[in-house]
């Protein structure tokens, strides 16, 4: 009967690479997801400065653009 090998234990810097890289990933998914919400939000407050506008133009009896 033979006794099983055990596979040869990673070398410390390629732990540290690939701890490095899983916390690089997991950093850029924050700030990606943190872009996303600023960029949702930023259109938001687009449209409703637009409807803003749009309604004191009415207001004023402009019609808003292009009337």
């Amino acid at each position: 009967m033979t006794t099983p090998q055990l596979p040869e234990p990673e070398p410390a810097h390629d732990w540290a690479e690939d701890l490095a890289h899983d916390q690089l990933v997991t950093a850029t998914r924050s700030h990606l997801a943190a872009a996303q919400r600023a960029a949702e939000a930023a259109e938001e407050a687009t449209v409703r400065i637009g409807y803003v506008q749009l309604a004191r133009d009415l207001a004023d009896g402009m019609g808003g653009p292009g009337a």
